[in-house]
């Protein structure tokens, strides 16, 4: 005999109001993907910028023997560039979710209401590595702060 629990789990429908509430949440996520696009597209921007002005300004400081120009602008521009490949893999995940889910509703298609929850799902354990990452990362620079600053010999 199957519990309740079991047999329901395989009968759940998307009534009106989920139906609603879904279509408010995929106009949602597309303008946040999209605004997430756009801050990853500002993210390059900056980091070509920062690659050519930089080294242009230590230059025109007269510090361009040093090689200080190209490396704080490569430096920079490495970094800048990181951060918005970091960000365009959970925007493209939470427009596909949008936009699946979209037509998913329209077409009252469930192969692509499938798709979007794996896109769904595939953001959130995206953004979720990269907040245990993070994390773990702070926790080793406060580690690392606390040591040396304990190794550090009084005066």
């Amino acid at each position: 005999m199957e519990s309740p629990a079991s047999s329901n789990l395989f009968e759940l429908q998307v009534d009106h109001n989920a139906t609603v509430y879904l279509r408010d949440a995929a106009r949602w996520a597309k303008f946040l993907a999209v605004a997430g696009f756009v801050f990853c597209a500002l993210f390059v921007v900056v980091a070509i910028l920062a690659l050519t002005l930089l080294s242009s300004l230590f230059n025109s400081m007269g510090v361009s023997g040093s090689g200080l120009g190209t490396m704080g602008g490569g430096f920079v521009a490495i970094v800048y560039s990181g951060i918005a490949v970091l960000n365009f893999f959970p925007c493209l995940y939470l427009y596909n979710f949008a936009a699946r889910m979209q037509l998913a509703l329209r077409n009252n298609d469930q192969e692509q209401l499938t798709a979007s929850f794996r896109n769904m799902r595939a953001f959130y354990r995206y953004v979720g590595v990269l907040m245990i990452l993070c994390l773990g990362l702070f926790l080793l620079s406060i580690a690392v702060l606390v040591i040396s600053t304990a190794a550090r010999p009084m005066p």
